[in-house]
């Protein structure tokens, strides 16, 4: 097996050797190159101690000369696929993890094996040389084979070194479509617990990746664990309310993936990305797009535009196309639970059901009403309103909440009448309705 590496990574090690420390990529990088994949990081292991490894380069960082890990810049002339920093780790061997996230110490070792022992899963305690090949003392290579992620060593016991690894080997069962190893799996049953010892970001981190992968179905093993008590403490009533069905093919964006997963419970949605403790962007985006999925259809192209001006035309467009995915999958149901309370009512009436082709025809009238919307430039937030507060100081109205209401009445004519945008044609609208003196 070879695997081909940055310019970079080879020139790291091929100077490390040359002052006589053996040197190897490692970890996640290997795992990917067996698999064909591209690797998101490149990582090297040394024999080689942090104040020699910065001796030998000229541009090193101290990221995490603690735990034995220094960035090493190679020279421009190295630098391929636009890769310049690679971290570089000394071998160790790690102390105590009283915390359950991190070593209290670590010590530094001469050997190779001890260093990939003390790693979180086969798969990822491989090394690799561009003469001596993969070194494998934990059968990563046979596990990729299975397709099954197992833990190096005793699981509980590097569960119990780090909590987060319980998250991590879901997510990469997700990723790389794996199943989990038995033994792993019945580890994070046991010790789901010590996840309240990890920060909501990191949990977030593992979440949002899993989420982001081929396969987001795979949350339901959060819940089956009994991991998500320790997500935020609203994270079980997902599945309360019926965990939904995930689209692998979905844009990878937090707003769309986190709020086709939170779609079920709209009113919660909210505090549990909060509680996650995202970005700001990501909490209201998220939110708002699953509230759409419960919010009742719009029936004319003025109250589509009013939904538009409400939040954007992307999530609107998102999320009708993320509506008709649904639809169109053959197993999945044309109601969610969340609507299945309405349905029954609308049973008990005697009101008119739609039948699924009935409702792919709406969803698809409604992205053409949206084609059209941005074909013709239709003003959908006030900053493409014609008529300004400026506008409006001239014809004599003072700043303040009058102007604003004159403003927001003027802007909902436009999203009647799209083509009343128009400076002239608002102030005679304004006039006639006797907001404006004429």
């Amino acid at each position: 097996m070879k695997i081909t590496m940055p310019k970079g990574a080879e020139f790291i090690i091929r100077s490390l050797e040359n002052a006589g420390f053996e040197a190897y990529i490692v970890g996640g990088c290997v795992r990917d190159g067996i698999l064909g994949r591209d690797p998101e990081d490149w990582d090297i292991t040394t024999i080689a101690k942090p104040d020699e490894i910065k001796r030998i380069f000229s541009h090193t960082v101290d990221t995490g000369i603690e735990h034995g890990t220094v960035t090493v810049l190679v020279p421009p002339e190295e630098v391929e696929r636009g890769i310049r920093s690679f971290e570089v780790t000394t071998y160790r061997i790690d102390g105590e993890y009283t915390d359950h996230r991190h070593p209290n110490a670590v010590s530094f070792t001469g050997s190779l094996e001890e260093d990939l022992a003390r790693r979180d899963f086969t798969i990822n305690a491989m090394a690799y040389h561009m003469e001596r090949g993969i070194i494998d003392p934990f059968h990563g290579q046979e596990d990729l084979e299975k397709k099954i992620v197992r833990a190096v060593g005793k699981a509980k016991d590097r569960f119990a070194e780090d909590a987060l690894r319980m998250m991590r080997g879901i997510r990469f069962s997700a990723q790389l479509d794996f199943s989990l190893d038995e033994e792993a799996y019945l580890g994070i049953e046991s010790l789901k617990e010590s996840l309240e010892n990890v920060s909501k970001e990191r949990i977030a981190v593992e979440l949002w990746k899993l989420l982001a992968s081929a396969h987001p179905d795979k949350v339901e093993m959060f819940f089956s664990t009994g991991l998500a008590p320790y997500i935020t403490e609203d994270f079980p009533k997902i599945q309360e309310s019926g965990i939904p069905k995930l689209l692998p093919f979905a844009p990878v964006e937090k707003i769309v993936r986190f709020g086709l997963f939170l779609r079920n419970v709209p009113d919660l949605a909210r505090k549990i990305l909060r509680d996650l403790k995202l970005d700001r962007e990501s909490i209201e985006g998220g939110s708002h797009f699953a509230a759409l999925f419960s919010e009742e259809e719009v029936e004319s192209p003025y109250a589509l535009r009013k939904r538009i001006a409400r939040y954007g035309l992307k999530m609107v467009r998102d999320f009708y196309e993320m509506r008709l995915a649904l639809l169109q999958q053959d197993e999945e149901e044309l109601y969610s639970p969340l609507e299945s309370d309405l349905l029954e009512a609308k049973r008990r009436t005697g009101e008119i059901i739609i039948t699924k082709k009935q409702a792919e025809s709406i969803v698809k009238e409604r992205l053409l009403w949206i084609t059209k919307v941005e074909s013709e430039k239709n003003c959908v937030s006030l900053s493409e309103l014609m008529l300004s507060g400026k506008d409006l100081i001239s014809l004599g109205v003072s700043p303040g909440k009058r102007m604003g209401e004159i403003l927001q009445l003027a802007f909902d004519r436009v999203l009647q009448e799209p083509k009343e945008n128009e400076k002239e044609k608002l102030i005679s609208y304004l006039q006639e309705s006797g907001l404006l003196d004429s």
